[in-house]
């Protein structure tokens, strides 16, 4: 083997690695997004401006 060839492969590999190191990552967090509890309805929902579920608009200022 020549220097070319193994460097290729080591460069292959280590996206490999670095692929399924992201891939792990994002099935353990589930793919889940930061989420709240409704004021008006109390059903839990994403934190968008507005319930998913009742329509009402939030009145928490906070956002995180």
């Amino acid at each position: 083997m020549n220097a070319m060839g193994i460097s290729l492969g080591v460069l292959i590999l280590a996206v490999a690695v670095l692929l399924l190191h992201r891939m792990r990552r994002n099935e353990q967090t589930g793919g889940l997004r930061s989420q709240r509890m409704c004021p008006s309805c109390g059903l839990i929902t994403s934190r968008q401006p507005r319930c998913l579920e009742c329509g009402v608009a939030s009145v928490s200022g906070r956002r995180g």
